[in-house]
């Protein structure tokens, strides 16, 4: 199953953008995230990590690209030895007032089902200021 959330804000898109790419940020604005295991400070393609969701359920993910120019990156985060997972792709957007903030899920129904108003929620709150 393939779905596109977004979600609009007034923050500036840089300042979107910049919590996209420093994980230990995530945990302020994406509420199912207690913490990431992360080895840098900035997200770049190549690398690997562990989100630590909801009861401290550890959810590995590797990261395929970051393009700083176009403001997108795209990553694939899995349970148990990639027994199954998702690949999600998400973009920053620049508008006269805020952002706009973009999010594609690509999983099984049974995952990004349930994840897709958790999602938009964090959405909110990336683009919130």
């Amino acid at each position: 199953m393939r779905v596109t959330l977004q979600s609009t804000g007034n923050a500036a898109a840089p300042e979107v953008w910049e919590r996209y790419m420093e994980p230990t940020a995530w945990r302020t604005w994406a509420p199912q995230i207690i913490g990431v295991e992360y080895r840098g400070e900035r997200l770049t393609a190549d690398t690997t990590g562990r989100v630590l969701g909801p009861l401290g359920l550890p959810i590995d993910f590797r990261v395929h690209s970051v393009d700083e120019r176009s403001w997108t990156w795209a990553w694939s985060a899995w349970f148990q030895n990639h027994a199954i997972g998702v690949d999600l792709t998400h973009g920053v957007v620049s508008q006269p007032n805020g952002t706009r903030a973009w999010l594609t899920i690509d999983g099984p129904m049974p995952l990004v089902l349930p994840y897709i108003p958790v999602a938009k929620f964090a959405l909110g709150k990336l683009c919130a200021q």
